[in-house]
């Protein structure tokens, strides 16, 4: 399949080769907010620095990633196969949208795509005075944890740990928040602040197995102040899972894990009202809906290839 690919991508004149234009796919063609889409993307090595940038109906930035290459070693000739993964904003409106791919300033091509419309839930959370002051008092701590936690999330790797579907951390499934919930935090002194969930919180007991939902490296593994003793994997260039609050932490920073692999035991640790895995997936920095990742893989070769044979023969 690559080889008719790599003919596809060609032109033959005077017995030398012409690249034509670089051909493009989505998966899926539209999505809702929080879910993730994949743009295949066939070219030329040599060419640097591309990206993908998701627009909205205005024109407005909502998101960004680059691309990674999916050849299991660098080639020689002409094809070469790379992706990248975007993940729609929990914010961001339905409608027509637009992907426009760029190369060192360069718009190499513009893609349609579709945000659908999705509600979220509304909740309202009650602090006690710990909590009120875990997330109300200006720390400097927090501060860097906090910027040293983007930093992981922002970076883009070039390292392809799984391209199979994530299996649930727990195997509870009593969710106690959903993913992209509105949030009211109603605070001990009677203030109040609104937030958007960034995950899933899943209620179990202290001391419950927590395990990684798939193959990746260690990036961060320590406690934190306000998301409590939290372990952060590496699975492709630019998606992370995250798990919060647990009680205990059984990896270390640097390690590989398998999918199924031991990770933590679930607990209260930091801003919690209760014991409870908060389970959360970044894609390119942006927060995604960590069901969508266990229903399938974001990162498939065989379909991104099929999908650029059908386009090709239409």
């Amino acid at each position: 399949m690559v080889k008719c690919l790599f003919f596809l991508l060609l032109v033959f004149v005077s017995q030398e080769t012409v690249a034509v234009q670089p051909q493009f796919v989505l998966i899926p063609q539209s999505a809702r907010p929080g879910e993730p889409v994949t743009i295949g993307y066939s070219d030329i090595p040599g060419k640097e620095k591309v990206q993908a940038v998701l627009l909205d109906s205005r024109g407005r930035q909502l998101t960004k990633a680059v691309f990674f290459s999916m050849d299991e070693e660098p080639r020689t000739e002409i094809f070469s196969l790379k992706a990248a993964i975007l993940a729609v904003p929990s914010t961001a409106l339905a409608g027509n949208a637009l992907i426009r791919i760029e190369s060192e300033g360069e718009t190499i091509q513009e893609l349609k795509f579709t945000i659908e419309s999705r509600e979220f839930r509304s909740e309202t959370i009650h602090l006690n005075q710990q909590n009120t002051e875990l997330r109300t008092v200006p720390d400097p701590e927090k501060t860097a944890e906090s910027n040293r936690l983007w930093a992981i999330l922002s970076h883009s790797g070039t390292v392809i740990f799984t391209q199979r579907e994530f299996i649930p951390p727990v195997e509870s499934t009593r969710r106690t928040s959903a993913y992209g919930s509105r949030r009211i935090y109603q605070y001990s002194d009677g203030n109040s602040d609104t937030t958007i969930h960034a995950g899933i919180d899943i209620g179990v007991p202290t001391g419950t197995d927590i395990i990684a939902c798939g193959q990746g490296r260690v990036v961060l593994a320590r406690m934190r102040i306000v998301t409590g003793n939290t372990v952060v994997l590496e699975h492709l260039p630019g998606v992370y899972s995250l798990y919060y609050h647990m009680d205990s932490i059984t990896v270390s920073e640097g390690s590989i894990v398998e999918a199924g692999t031991l990770i933590g035991k679930a607990g209260a640790t930091g801003l919690a009202t209760g014991p409870h895995l908060h389970w959360e997936i970044r894609v390119s920095g942006e927060n995604a809906d960590p069901d969508v990742f266990l229903a399938r893989p974001v990162l498939d070769k065989k379909s991104i290839l099929n999908k650029m044979m059908e386009e090709s023969n239409n």
